[in-house]
């Protein structure tokens, strides 16, 4: 990512802001191209003797939310921090097609007096109550378009998938075509025949008793890929077996609104009709499947219910996956039947041993070595005493390069502010035009936000590092307290307290650690040393006083 520009200080220089978007379906349409959009928007800059700060664009990106479109996103933080002045666009769409969108951006353009121009849509103010109603009105033409363009390609899909045509997307067994047709091109499935072969050996490896993670792991050794070239995992596998694909059919609106409901967005009567595709599994085959997954996906009750304190707070050595919890049942020479808790490798458990290792850490060894750990570090005063000594010692030590380097910066600083006057005053004897000033105004901001940014995080590294040393008595009557808390919290309330102040548990191969980072901030202190907190419910846990405290540190112990 380029540095972040700074805000504008110059008051002799309008800084513009030109946003350009296009979206996948509009890429081919005349006049839509980004080029065309940005080519439009520099030249009446330069018409208008207006600096263009930074080129905003949002490519094959549909106009529906602002979530999704990272340049939008960078034009508004721009926008809060004032570095321009004015935003540009060629269509008043381009910005947003979606009515609370526009509504929104509007309010942050008059809040930090920022005018926003159209190139098509002219001689509209948004500062003005007349303007602000011509804004809105485009804006609902414009939401209106694109909801009427997405009722007619949902109509169209629909359509085309109850023809038993395919409505596109990669999918392992089959190949997609495109053919000629009397309007341009269609898309098509052919079956790929080495894909083929093995999609059919899923179905007969899953038909014969093997589970999900047995078959991925069988097929990762034996070097097979997914369609996207990645290791098969028991999801892929179980999506592939009740495909209805296979057998010649099309399925297609399982989901409504992906975007907004994601997975709960499930259609209860999706299409499924005759494919134009040919099939590659027998009904028979198929059949067998379904009956036998139906009878595994019924789960025997729960009887476990114990509960894993240290979830997402360690990663795989080898891969660095997070691990996750997983439960083995044992029956002893007694009878006695027992549950053993462990910790394995996510991508292990999901994709089997061709991907990674399993690094089985047992759930008590972990769990008791974190709080024994903590313990020791509250009990003996020295061990913690000589930790934040090493810490506080390390940050000083970088002060001496750091102040050097700040000095050196502004130096740098104050002598491209100079060049930029000498530039300045050439201008306005006619010496350079206006084309020639911009430039060289755009090479010297994009030297001086170099600089700038760099100054800025050497100083708060510098002031991190002589100012606030790692607080030893804060620390210890934090964990003190935390001990203390840990001890008496109910089992649920101990896992809380442990994601507040644990930022990771370094683990090595062989069920050894490295270290516990603690991470302290404001509210880790509040919850600790704020007003007096309950272990009987996790909110009284995070009671926040009006004190303040220092900022931000992490302890390995």
């Amino acid at each position: 990512m380029p540095p972040r520009k700074q805000a504008n200080t110059d008051p002799l220089v309008t800084h513009v802001g030109i946003y350009a978007r296009v979206s996948t379906e509009e890429q081919a349409e005349q006049g839509y191209s980004i080029e065309a959009q940005l080519e439009t928007l520099r030249s009446q800059c330069k018409m208008e003797q207006k600096v263009v700060f930074r080129e905003y664009v949002d490519a094959g990106i549909s106009g529906k939310t602002i979530e999704k479109r990272p340049a939008l996103r960078e034009l508004l933080r721009d926008i809060e921090e004032g570095k321009i002045q004015e935003v540009l666009v060629w269509k008043l769409d381009r910005i947003s097609r979606k009515t609370s969108d526009l509504l929104f951006i509007m309010d942050q353009l008059n809040r930090y007096n920022v005018k926003f121009r159209s190139h098509s849509e002219k001689n509209f103010e948004t500062d003005t109550a007349a303007g602000k109603m011509t804004f809105q009105m485009f804006g609902v033409i414009a939401e209106f378009q694109r909801n009427t363009i997405v009722e007619n390609v949902k109509m169209g899909m629909k359509q085309r998938a109850r023809n038993g045509k395919w409505n596109g997307g990669q999918v392992l067994g089959y190949d997609v075509v495109e053919i000629p047709v009397a309007k341009g091109k269609d898309s098509v499935l052919h079956v790929n025949a080495i894909e083929a072969e093995l999609v059919r050996k899923i179905f007969s490896m899953y038909a014969s008793g093997r589970g999900l993670k047995s078959i991925a792991n069988e097929l990762n050794h034996d070097g097979f890929k997914t369609k996207p070239n990645k290791p098969f995992s028991h999801v892929s596998i179980k999506t592939i077996i009740n495909n209805p694909l296979y057998i010649g059919k099309i399925r297609y609106n399982v989901r409504e609104n992906w975007s907004e409901k994601r997975r709960k967005g499930i259609n209860p009567e999706p299409i499924i009709a005759d494919g134009e595709h040919e099939p590659i599994i027998t009904q028979y085959l198929w059949d067998a499947v379904q009956k036998l997954y139906s009878k595994k996906a019924v789960t025997a009750p729960r009887v476990f219910n114990g509960t894993y304190l240290l979830t997402g707070m360690m990663r795989c050595p080898d891969c660095g996956a997070t691990l996750v919890a997983h439960r083995t049942k044992d029956t002893l020479k007694n009878g006695t039947k027992i549950v053993r808790r462990y910790y394995v490798c996510s991508n292990f458990r999901a994709k089997g041993s061709r991907v990674c290792t399993s690094n089985t850490v047992k759930a008590d060894f972990a769990e008791q070595y974190v709080t024994e750990r903590i313990a020791e570090v509250v009990q003996k005063p020295k061990v913690l005493e000589d930790i934040v000594a090493r810490i506080n010692k390390n940050r000083v030590k970088n002060v001496v390069p750091l102040q050097k380097e700040v000095e050196a910066i502004g130096k740098e600083l104050k002598t491209l502010d100079s060049q930029k006057q000498k530039y300045f005053k050439l201008y306005e004897s006619d010496v350079v035009d206006n084309n020639f000033l911009i430039e060289r105004l755009n090479e010297l901001k994009q030297k001086h936000d170099a600089l700038y940014l760099r100054k800025t995080e050497a100083e708060n590294q510098l002031n991190d590092s002589i100012s606030e040393p790692v607080p030893l008595q804060q620390v210890r009557q934090i964990l003190s307290k935390f001990q203390e808390m840990l001890e008496t919290a109910p089992i649920e309330t101990q896992k809380n307290l442990l994601q507040t102040i644990v930022k990771q548990i370094h683990v090595k191969k062989g069920q050894k650690f490295e270290g516990i980072e603690l991470e302290f901030d404001d509210k880790v202190t509040a919850c600790f040393l704020g007003l007096a907190p309950s272990t009987q419910a996790v909110a009284g846990a995070f009671a926040f006083s009006k004190q303040k405290f220092p900022l931000q540190y992490t302890l390995v112990i």
